[in-house]
């Protein structure tokens, strides 16, 4: 994760992609959070994949339903395939949210679940968590 000095005199912001294609969701994701961290955003796999080779992302906050070739467990699949992300927190952000929806996503390589609608402090509590902060 991106740091902080002991004297706190300077602080890079942790940097995160969300991936998801509903432009009012990312809208609410970057009010609620983009204060303490940096916020890129893209709306399909394929654009996440060119993100990722062009930055270095702490965590990465992933809609299930995306449209295109990718859905939000495929494309965190193919981002887990590059070294640096194989560790690193994966997000579900979905509205997926029926029976056995959060287990199917958690063993298919996202790390962290959360449903939509969700309030800033339930988003900011598990973002917290995954980093580690």
């Amino acid at each position: 994760m991106n740091g902080k000095n002991i004297n706190n005199e300077s602080y890079t912001k942790p940097k995160l992609l969300l991936v998801d294609d509903d432009e009012v969701t990312a809208d609410i994701i970057r009010i609620f959070i983009g204060d303490r961290y940096q916020i890129d955003w893209v709306t399909i796999g394929f654009d996440a994949i060119a993100k990722v080779n062009e930055n270095n992302y702490d965590a990465f906050l992933i809609d299930i339903g995306l449209p295109g070739e990718f859905d939000g467990m495929e494309i965190t699949k193919r981002l887990k395939e590059i070294d640096d992300n194989k560790d690193k927190p994966f997000i579900a952000v979905t509205a997926h949210a029926g029976y056995g929806d959060k287990e199917k996503f958690l063993a298919n390589g996202l790390t962290h679940y959360l449903s939509k609608p969700f309030e800033k402090h339930t988003l900011l509590a598990l973002i917290e968590e995954a980093l580690k902060v």
